[in-house]
């Protein structure tokens, strides 16, 4: 009996930037759960116990196919006189692998450049 992927049943959350990370690592969790004893089930890791090394790599998946929350702002600091305060450079956010970018103009066409000079003598008869 085939295995239905938890992929195909699950709805992509709102915030997810990645979908095709997200859903890949869904099923590699959903491929590695843990049995009875704790052991994970997938015969690839036999003997791993708790969490083993392929679905602790999806969770960390599943959380970089979700953008980054920003902390909570720290309260300003009193300067001292005379001391410039120097704000940090914008962070650029992940947008997604298969995102749109501005199109880029044609490249110009190669020319072919031939080793003959373009006048060869006529061939003596």
């Amino acid at each position: 009996m085939p295995r239905e992927r938890l992929s195909l049943l699950a709805v992509t959350p709102d915030d997810v930037t990645d979908p095709l990370l997200w859903r890949l690592a869904l099923d590699v969790i959903g491929a590695h759960q843990p049995d009875n004893h704790g052991n994970c089930r997938n015969l690839q890791c036999a003997g791993q116990r708790g969490m083993c090394a392929a679905a602790r790599a999806a969770r960390r998946a599943m959380g970089l196919a979700r953008p980054v929350r920003p902390a909570a702002t720290p309260a300003p600091t009193p300067r001292a006189h005379g001391h410039a305060a120097v704000a940090a450079p914008p962070s650029s956010a992940f947008r997604g692998w298969f995102t749109t970018s501005p199109a880029r103009p044609p490249a110009p066409p190669l020319r072919r450049h031939s080793p003959w000079p373009a006048s060869l003598p006529a061939a003596a008869a």
